[in-house]
C-alpha cells in the first residue's frame, strides 16, 4: 500500500471504463452514421479531389497534434499538484485522475470527428476508418495504467510533503 492507503486499482477503474465508453461508443456511433449515409447515398463529394487530398493531410496532421497534446497534457497534469488538503488526499487524487483522464479522452475521441467531417466533405469510409483507428491508438497511448498512477501518486505525496497543494499557484502552504 501507500502512505494514504489508496487502492490504485479502484482509482483506475472509473476513468478507464469512461474512456472505453467515450473512445468506443463515439467512434462506433460515427461509423454507424457514416454507414447509414453511405447506404442512403446521401454523401456527395463537396470538394475537388486535389482539395480533398490536401484537407485529408491537414486533418491527419491535426489528429496527430491532438494525440500529442493529449499525451503532454496527461504527463503535465498528473504530476502537477492536484491535492487540496491532506485530509482529502484520497478523494482529491481519485477526482483529479478522473478529471484529467476525461479531458484527454475527449481530445482523442475528437479525432474520430475529424474523420466524420472528412467523410461528409467527400472522403471514403476507408478514410473515416483511418481516423477512427488513429483515435483508438491515441486512446491506448494516453489511458493511465497502474504503474503510471503509482508514479503520479508518489509525485502527489511529495507535493503534499512539501506543502504544495492544488489551487495554491505553486506557493507552499505552511
Amino acid at each position: 500500500m501507500n502512505k494514504y492507503n489508496i487502492d490504485l486499482s479502484h482509482v483506475l477503474v472509473k476513468p478507464l471504463y469512461m474512456g472505453l465508453l467515450i473512445n468506443i461508443f463515439i467512434p462506433v456511433l460515427i461509423l454507424g452514421i457514416a454507414y447509414y449515409l453511405e447506404s442512403e447515398r446521401a454523401v456527395e463529394a463537396r470538394m475537388s479531389a486535389d482539395d480533398l487530398n490536401i484537407f485529408f493531410w491537414a486533418l491527419a496532421a491535426v489528429a496527430i497534434v491532438d494525440g500529442g497534446i493529449a499525451i503532454i497534457l496527461k504527463q503535465k497534469r498528473f504530476f502537477a499538484p492536484m491535492i487540496k488538503s491532506k485530509e482529502t488526499f484520497a478523494d482529491d487524487f481519485a477526482a483529479g485522475a478522473y478529471r484529467i483522464s476525461i479531458l484527454c479522452y475527449a481530445l482523442t475521441s475528437s479525432i474520430s470527428l475529424y474523420g466524420l467531417v472528412f467523410y461528409v466533405l467527400g472522403g471514403t469510409l476507408a478514410h473515416l476508418f483511418f481516423f477512427v483507428f488513429v483515435s483508438f491508438i491515441a486512446f491506448q497511448l494516453i489511458r493511465p495504467r497502474l504503474g503510471f498512477l503509482e508514479k503520479s501518486l508518489a509525485a502527489q505525496e511529495k507535493h503534499v510533503e512539501e506543502g504544495r497543494f492544488a489551487g495554491s499557484m505553486g506557493r507552499r502552504i505552511s
